[in-house]
């Protein structure tokens, strides 16, 4: 059991245990004492005695008691301070022999020896990496499989960390070193070993700084020293240990223990993190040279005090130092045995890869070495560093550490490995393309002609061979796997494909010029046929798959052999249709002849393939392509009846052949029943199920535009729509259903369309006709009367279409169609909706707002009606340029609404008690609606001109009135009431007169040609008011012929003529309803209250 006590590890519990005399040593002190018998006990002084150390076991007890007798019995002499040290190291060897509960005897002090110190260091084992590479999986069918990452190589070159964390590592490497004594054998039961070892070791410390004081001329008292240190170890008083060390090294600089002393100074000051002071104390063991056997040790641990400093340069001289003298004393990095030793190393170089990394990585290795010189073992170094940024997941810099190394050194044994591991690092960072450019690199760089090999031997590495052979066959897949990936839609598709085939076939090639003779040799040259066959270089495919078939005799496995070369044949026929479709006829009979030769070879070599039925089949595919189509239907129709058990693809291909010369013949019936027999025998995962698809739709199509040709609508959509179940998921679905809804349309059978195009819509979302579709069903359900659904589709359209003058007319026909429909909700949405996206122009958009105004009218909503009212005068109001005659009529227009309430308004108000205050109000009122009215004269409308005309005549015809029939006084007496007439009539005599005046203006706007139903009701009230002018019968003839040819005439039917004429008439207009308004009334100031209130009200009025 380990029982330690507090501080003890500091300096190592087990340090350099001390020799101590056995029994033996004190039974020949005493004899000798005992022989000189005739001399006195001061002549023992004189004595030389010779103290030997032998091993009496299970004597540590009579040792201690023979010492204590000697002490006892004898004076002081010489010798005394002798016996005093050996019985305190006495008593540290009994604690410790109880506390291990063992024996143990010893020499004198004893260091560690290298390989113990190496031991001390580090016990860590190492990974062991998984050796070889998955090979890849063969092709089928002419499709490669991309290369798969392989497993690390087990590559003995290079370093292994065996994934331990960069604080556990220093943790464990920079661990106080244990210096121990001679192994502890025997068990002592029955002691208490803390206690004992506490006691003794007191008592040994007692003794020590006994002998000290008492003896400082001692000549053993260095090691007095040395002792006492350990035993102050011992009882956890590290700092007293140290002080005693200090004073050692100090006072005897000569003492055997120095360099051990400075050590262990060392380690006190690093575990304390006083790395300076540590430097210090290694480096002075350091100066010692090689004779101290901790040289090694203080040169590891002083490049760690350094390293913690931050001073990575001289931490590495350090390093360096330790492995050069490790080279010198024939040390082999590559033949190490020792596990511990070899650990210990594995450090050096581990802190060492650390140091690089903070001083910049691989360029700072280069920049070291160069100034302090090479080293054989700089490979370990760059390894290291490489592992290191590998576990720090720093896969680049790991990388370029190995590459660096190669890069200086390509003829180095450990170059490929090293090459070998910068893929493997790419590949577990996930680095594709640097993968790529490594592999190249490797292949270009160890091919079997490169200049590596003419260094070393092949044969002597085996593994690099197999991994360029792995190598090229993944380049060569790879490129392979990324021809057939490039996609169609790319834009660089050919540029791509062509890169990618050329890199294939040179890796292709590459390996089959150096490895022809090995098994995978055959494989690889089908898959190389078979990528030209892919990029239907058909020629060079025919003779490469001639070449897999027929001259790889002497490989005992060849499984592709008659694959190609039936394959063969076929390339042979592809390169005659494809690439000599422009051909000389010579040039097709030389193609011919070579398919009829690799055709008997084929048939004389594989007698047992079952390709035979494909001869006549290719035949018949030949009279297709030269579109011989009745021999082909006869040809094609005999291979049916001739081989009803051959394969079923032959069977399906023939059945197709015939589907496509019926097709071709437009015997579309026929064709129908061909592609039906060929869709029966394809799989439900078949590549080219979804292409015989199309083709039957195709062919029922094609009857359904026979069938429209011929104007019989109604078959025409049958087969149109039978498509959806005869081939489903033809790409000519959508197309085949749309033209099924028009023929319907075409037959005015709308819901049967309506039908379809719903359908048509839930089927095929994302169609590119569904935005028509949107518009025929707005069609068919206007004309089938279904308006709500059509405006909805017009609404459907308005949001699908990007067109601006689409989606205005889309959301008009859906207001138009809601409105015919009587519902107001949704045509109101939908015009609100075009007002808030098209607020321009804004002629549209205020006639879209008149038109919702209309609809809150009509609805009884007179707040929002009103709203909507303003808005259309404030948006007129800021058009600016786009201002015109028809903004200023729906303005106007919506101006007169707005300014009729103000009449209605002025109007109730009567003129009763309390007369002043509803004077006052009527006023005001008055005063508000002749502005109102006023201004609409602005606008230049006739219909708004003649209405606000019209109103301003009324106003002052309706005051004059009011004044006429308001409430008399109760106070007046006959005389003074009959004043109070006259006055008020005084009164009411201008109000009325100007009423006359601006009716009469109405009258003016008809010699401009202009006559509305305000001109009129202008008429009637001058008839009323002014009879003897207007309402005379000899009269009435003048003003209906000048009424009569214009009457109602609209605002935007004027004439340019007229438009000036109404000009003119408006301006008159607007000085009799503007200046020469109510303000000008000579008002009398009657005596009477009632006078002098209006009175009173007409100045106010003058004033404002």
């Amino acid at each position: 059991m380990n029982n330690s006590k507090p501080g003890k590890h500091l300096l190592s519990r087990n340090i350099n245990r001390v020799a101590i005399v056995s029994a033996a040593s004190a039974a020949l002190l005493l004899s000798a004492c005992v022989s000189n018998s005739g001399k006195t006990i001061g002549s023992l002084q004189k004595v030389d005695i010779k103290i030997q150390e032998t091993r009496i076991d299970g004597s540590l007890e009579k040792a201690l008691a023979s010492y204590q007798k000697y002490l006892q019995e004898t004076p002081e002499t010489a010798l005394t301070p002798e016996a005093i040290r050996r019985i305190a190291d006495l008593k540290i060897k009994q604690a410790h022999r109880a506390e291990a509960g063992a024996y143990t005897s010893s020499t004198e002090t004893r260091i560690l020896s290298e390989e113990e110190v190496a031991s001390a260091v580090s016990a860590a084992g190492s990974r062991k990496a998984v050796a070889g590479q998955a090979e890849l999986d063969a092709p089928e069918a002419a499709t490669v499989t991309a290369p798969v990452e392989a497993a690390d190589t087990a590559l003995d070159s290079v370093a292994r960390t065996g994934g331990e964390s960069q604080a556990d590592f220093e943790a464990r490497a920079t661990a106080s070193a244990e210096i121990e004594g001679a192994d502890i054998s025997g068990s002592l039961p029955g002691d208490d070993p803390d206690a004992l070892l506490a006691a003794n070791a007191r008592e040994a410390i007692a003794l020590y700084k006994k002998l000290l004081v008492q003896y400082p001329l001692y000549e053993r008292n260095d090691q007095v020293m040395y002792q006492l240190s350990r035993a102050y170890e011992e009882t956890g008083e590290i700092d007293e240990a140290v002080t005693v060390l200090r004073q050692l090294v100090a006072k005897y600089p000569a003492s055997r223990h120095l360099d051990e002393a400075f050590f262990r100074l060392g380690e006190y000051y690093f575990t304390r993190k006083k790395y300076l002071d540590a430097e210090e104390s290694y480096g002075r063991v350091i100066d010692m040279g090689e004779r101290s056997s901790f040289y090694e040790l203080a040169l590891y641990k002083r490049g760690w005090a350094l390293f913690k400093q931050d001073m990575y340069e001289m931490a590495l001289d350090d390093f360096v130092h330790m492995l050069d003298y490790k080279v010198t004393k024939g040390y082999d990095f590559e033949q190490q045995s020792n596990e511990t030793e070899r650990k210990h190393i594995e450090d050096t170089f581990r802190v060492i890869s650390l140091s690089f990394s903070y001083l910049g990585g691989a360029e700072s290795i280069v920049d070291y070495f160069t100034r302090k010189g090479a080293r054989d073992y700089e490979s370990y170094v760059y390894s290291h560093l490489g592992e290191y940024y590998l576990d720090k997941r720093r896969y680049q810099d790991a990388a370029k550490a190995y590459d660096t190394f190669v890069e200086r050194n390509p003829l180095h044994r450990v170059s490929p490995d090293f090459s070998i591991r910068v893929i493997e690092i790419y590949q577990k960072g996930g680095f594709p393309r640097l993968v790529l450019e490594a592999k190249k690199e490797f292949a270009n760089t160890y091919a079997l002609d490169a200049k590596y090999w003419t260094v070393f031997e092949i044969q002597e590495y085996a593994t690099v061979v197999e991994f360029l052979q792995t190598n090229l066959i993944d380049l060569a897949s790879h490129y392979h796997a990324a021809y057939q990936n490039v996609k169609p839609k790319d834009e660089k598709f050919a540029e791509k494909r062509s890169e990618n085939y050329a890199e294939a076939i040179h890796w292709y090639r590459r390996y089959l010029k150096s490895f022809a003779d090995q098994p995978k040799a055959p494989e690889i040259n089908y898959q190389l046929a078979g990528l030209m066959l892919e990029n239907k270089d058909f020629l060079n495919a025919a003779q490469e798959y001639e070449r897999t078939a027929y001259q790889y005799t002497g490989h005992a496995v060849n499984e592709n052999a008659s694959e190609a070369g039936y394959a063969a044949v076929f390339a042979y026929r592809e390169h005659l249709k494809n690439d000599l479709g422009t051909g000389s006829t010579a040039q097709k009979t030389a193609i011919k002849k070579e398919i009829i030769r690799s055709s008997l070879t084929f048939a004389e070599t594989f007698p047992a393939h079952g390709k035979a039925p494909q001869i006549l089949l290719g035949a018949v595919d030949d009279l297709y392509k030269l579109k011989s189509f009745a021999e082909t239907i006869q040809n094609g129709r005999v291979l049916l009846e001739k081989f009803p058990t051959a394969e079923l693809e032959i069977r399906r291909s023939a059945w197709l052949l015939v589907a496509h010369a019926s097709f071709d013949t437009e015997a579309y019936v026929e064709a129908e029943a061909g592609y039906r027999e060929a869709l029966s025998m394809t799989a439900v995962d078949a590549k080219d199920r979804a292409d015989l698809i199309d083709n039957l739709a195709g062919a029922i199509y094609q009857q359904g535009d026979v069938a429209r040709r011929a104007e019989d609508h109604l078959a025409a959509a049958e087969h149109f729509l039978r498509i959806r179940t005869a081939a489903p998921g033809a790409s000519i679905l959508a197309t085949a259903e749309y033209d099924a809804a028009a023929a319907l349309i075409q037959l005015e059978n709308w819901t049967r369309a309506a039908g379809v195009l719903k359908a048509f819509r839930a089927n095929h979302p994302q169609h590119e006709l569904q935005k028509e579709v949107t518009k025929k069903l707005a069609v068919v359900y206007q004309e089938s009367g279904q308006l709500l659904l059509a405006g909805a589709e017009f609404e459907r359209i308005e949001r699908e279409s990007e067109d601006e003058d689409v989606r205005r007319e889309a959301l008009t026909q859906a207001a138009d169609l809601y409105a015919a429909a009587k519902s107001n909700d949704k045509a109101l949405a939908v015009l609100n909706r075009y007002v808030k996206l098209f607020p321009n122009p804004m002629e549209p958009a205020l006639e879209t707002r008149q038109r919702i105004a209309d609809i809150y009218n009509n609805s009884g909503n007179r707040t929002a009606y009103f709203n909507t009212l303003e808005e259309m005068v404030r948006i007129e109001a800021r058009g600016g340029n786009e201002r015109n005659d028809r903004t200023r009529y729906l303005a106007g227009s919506a101006a007169l609404q707005l300014a009729e309430p103000k009449f209605e308004a002025f109007r109730e108000i009567a003129l009763v008690a309390p007369l002043e205050r509803n004077l006052n109000t009527k006023r005001t009122r008055m005063k508000a609606a002749v502005a109102a009215f006023s201004d609409l004269i602005d606008y230049q409308v006739a219909d708004v001109t003649a209405a606000a005309t019209y109103y301003l005549g009324e106003i002052y015809l309706h005051f004059s009135r009011a004044l006429k029939d308001s409430e008399r006084p109760t106070n007046l007496n006959a005389m003074e009431l009959e004043e109070y007439e006259l006055a008020l009539e005084e009164q009411i005599y201008p109000f009325e007169e100007r009423a006359i005046s601006v009716h009469e203006k109405n009258i003016d706007l008809m010699a401009a040609g202009i006559y509305n139903r305000w001109v009129g009701k202008s008429i009637g009230q001058l008839a009323g008011l002014v009879p003897a002018r207007y309402d005379r019968p000899e009269d009435a003839g003048n003003i209906v012929t000048s009424i009569v040819p214009v009457a109602e005439v609209p605002e935007d039917a004027v004439t340019e003529d007229d438009a000036v004429t109404e000009d003119d008439a408006v301006a008159e207009d607007k000085a009799v309803a503007g200046k020469d308004r109510v303000s000008e009334v000579e008002v009398a100031q009657p005596e009477s209250a009632e006078s002098t209130v209006i009175a009173e009200n007409e100045a106010e009025e003058d004033k404002g």
